[in-house]
């Protein structure tokens, strides 16, 4: 392949099953298509959720969300007015960067979402705070607190700075797509 060949767009098929999957927050999240894939233009996910569950307020300060909802209904708590909104099969939601959001999984099935970050990089956070997924189900519940004890250490100082510094060159347009994963084995 040429110089030329790599700067041209190329077609790319995300399928859930045939992608990276992780167990996160007690939800399984299939990355479709990495912001490595799109050159840092986006990350889509599918999420699965359980019927009550879902993240606690958060916002994320480099990139917008879209959530897609293919199955369940959602309860989301969304900007500084805590506004609440309900949405089911079919409906979109955009949520701005630095937006507090939340939801809830209100239906008594479980929940399964597009969703959509832009600029990407969201992807990075699932290796470094989440456990592979070694089926496409929801995660056995004796790992929901080893997530988050994962999460609350942020593994180590190195793997969190490798995560920190790769958002900050995202935001900044100098994103290195040649990086390697700050998890694998040094080739020394």
């Amino acid at each position: 392949m040429t110089a030329n060949d790599e700067s041209r767009p190329r077609v790319l098929i995300g399928r859930a099953g045939a992608s990276p999957a992780y167990w996160y927050r007690g939800a399984l999240w299939n990355v479709l298509m990495s912001a490595d894939e799109t050159r840092g233009e986006f990350t889509l996910l599918e999420q699965i959720v359980p019927a009550g569950a879902g993240p606690p307020a958060h916002v994320h300060e480099r990139q917008a969300e879209g959530f897609y909802v293919l199955s369940g209904e959602l309860e989301l708590v969304v900007g500084p007015g805590d506004e609440v909104v309900r949405v089911g099969p079919g409906s979109s939601v955009w949520v701005p960067k630095s937006t507090r959001h939340s939801f809830r999984v209100v239906s008594d099935e479980d929940a399964r979402l597009l969703n959509f970050y832009a600029p990407g990089g969201f992807d990075d956070h699932l290796p470094f705070y989440g456990i592979a997924a070694t089926a496409q189900t929801l995660p056995p519940a004796e790992l929901g607190v080893s997530v988050l004890d994962r999460e609350r250490m942020a593994t180590s100082q190195e793997t969190r700075a490798a995560y920190l510094q790769r958002l900050a060159d995202l935001a900044e347009g100098t994103w290195d797509f040649s990086i390697a994963d700050p998890t694998a084995p040094s080739p020394d």
